[in-house]
């Protein structure tokens, strides 16, 4: 590999972790390595924030983690440790960044576990106690989605552990307390939430003012303030809708929106892009992204992009993730087995994305991981 190659992992929802490598160079990507007969949906991947050649998997059916170690630039992976999650379907896991654990957010049990890590990144216990395992606080919904708490992903900033609920309807603001080794709850957000909007995902602004929330079932974003302190609470700013002009929600979808990404802006003056993707759209034939710009220094500054939408990469548009530099963008269209790699253009400004590199013939690809 040169130095213009990038390595990237690719969960599934099948029973592999494939790579792809992306040359910036000569826009090109080709496939690398698949890792196959694995725990059944290897659906999200992390790297250990200080032992970099370590990647953890889940294993959602089977309600586990996994740690392999990366053993080359192609992408072939050692597993070393494996642990229970003490939930059902672990779909989304965070580790903080000191390396002590990993925090679990599950959705089949509507629970956030929290398990510890040794120092060399395997796991410190075989299953995490009953006082590492949280429940949220579900009230029935009318929405057929929300038959009960799905509690979808874990978010870190600064010192909290931010968890969007979908079943439930709100997010949760936790504290891990390091010293007792436990969670705190400061605050349940549904300011602004409706019934039948299910936040899936969110991202933070650079400054911690603002959450940005995906709603899967909605397929709406959702703008909210993030407090500076325990005492306060969120605020509602505003909702946009995700779905393209000849979609109005009104037919029945199995999914939604599904990914949410914020990336810096290319020049000191410039503004973030904001990229969401649509799911499983009963009007069109391929879904699409849904882009948005907004201000480095006003959270609530937050507009639509000329480009607006983005179609053309395929069906089921749930793995988005960019690289390094927030330049490039992977993106997998599950259903139609396509990956595409993005360009941010446009005036100097990066609000525009533009296809520069595609690969057909992986499908079930759900999370894109850039080494």
């Amino acid at each position: 590999m040169t130095e213009a190659d990038k390595l990237i992992l690719l969960g599934t929802h099948a029973t592999s972790i494939h790579s792809v490598i992306f040359n910036a160079e000569s826009r090109t990507l080709r496939k690398g390595v698949s890792i196959d007969k694995l725990p059944k949906q290897p659906s999200w991947l992390a790297r250990h924030p200080l032992h970099p050649e370590l990647i953890y998997s889940n294993g959602w059916v089977d309600n586990k983690l996994f740690v392999y170690r990366l053993l080359d630039t192609e992408g072939n992976l050692e597993k070393l440790d494996e642990v229970e999650t003490g939930g059902e379907g672990p779909t989304h896991f965070a580790i903080l960044p000191d390396g002590s654990e990993v925090a679990v957010a599950h959705y089949r049990s509507g629970s956030v576990s929290v398990i510890p890590l040794k120092e060399d990144g395997l796991f410190g216990t075989k299953s995490p106690s009953q006082e590492r395992i949280y429940k949220g606080n579900y009230l029935p919904m009318k929405h057929w989605r929300q038959e009960s708490a799905h509690m979808h992903q874990v978010v870190l900033y600064k010192d909290q552990i931010l968890v969007p609920d979908l079943g439930s309807n709100k997010l949760y603001r936790y504290k891990w307390d390091s010293k007792a080794k436990k969670l705190n709850l400061i605050e349940e957000i549904n300011d602004g939430l409706k019934d039948g909007d299910g936040p899936r995902h969110l991202v933070v602004h650079p400054t911690g003012s603002h959450l940005y929330v995906l709603n899967e079932v909605s397929s709406s974003l959702t703008i909210h303030t993030l407090p500076s302190s325990d005492s306060e609470k969120s605020r509602f700013v505003k909702r946009f809708s995700m779905l393209p002009s000849n979609d109005d929600g009104s037919r029945r979808r199995e999914t939604g929106g599904a990914e949410i990404i914020l990336l810096p802006s290319l020049k000191p003056d410039g503004r973030l892009l904001l990229v969401t993707s649509n799911r499983d759209s009963p009007v069109n034939d391929e879904d699409t992204l849904c882009l948005f710009s907004i201000s480095q220094t006003n959270g609530e500054d937050v507009q639509r992009t000329k480009q607006g939408w983005l179609g053309g990469i395929g069906k089921h548009l749930r793995a988005v993730e960019q690289d390094k530099s927030g330049k490039y963008l992977l993106v997998a269209a599950r259903d139609t087995g396509r990956i595409v790699i993005l360009e941010r253009t446009g005036e100097d400004d990066g609000l525009e994305l533009k296809e520069v590199a595609r690969l057909e013939g992986l499908e079930s690809v759900v999370v894109p991981l850039w080494i």
